[in-house]
């Protein structure tokens, strides 16, 4: 199963995600929850990237899959800030998605910072 959990601060902006895990809802190659996975986690750091401008901070598995760990620095301009939550909040959105349709593959879950 993969679990992903994000991390809001109580300021409402989201900080954190980290997704490890595998799917295995079909055969190595057929896994198309798995590619949903992979396929929100990578638009959301390319568009981090391309439109916001910066690297966000990034932990991956390389070698076997299965861990993602992105953070977002907290000292970048407010207008940097801004795009990056407008993008973070459709990754969010889009795992809480594939969770509701996918849940024995998929779990979603948001914990607040203190």
């Amino acid at each position: 199963m993969i679990h992903a959990v994000f991390e809001r601060a109580e300021d409402g902006e989201l900080r954190r995600a980290e997704i490890t895990g595998h799917a295995a809802s079909g055969e190595y190659g057929y896994d198309v929850v798995c590619a949903s996975v992979s396929t929100l986690a990578i638009n959301f750091v390319n568009s981090v990237e391309k439109f916001a401008g910066y690297e966000p901070n990034l932990e991956l598995n390389e070698i076997d899959g299965g861990y993602l760990k992105v953070e977002i620095p907290q000292d970048i301009p407010s207008h940097q800030r801004e795009m990056t939550q407008l993008f973070f909040e459709s990754f969010f959105l889009g795992m809480a998605n594939l969770s509701e349709d996918s849940s024995e593959f998929v779990q979603t879950r948001v914990i607040t910072e203190n």
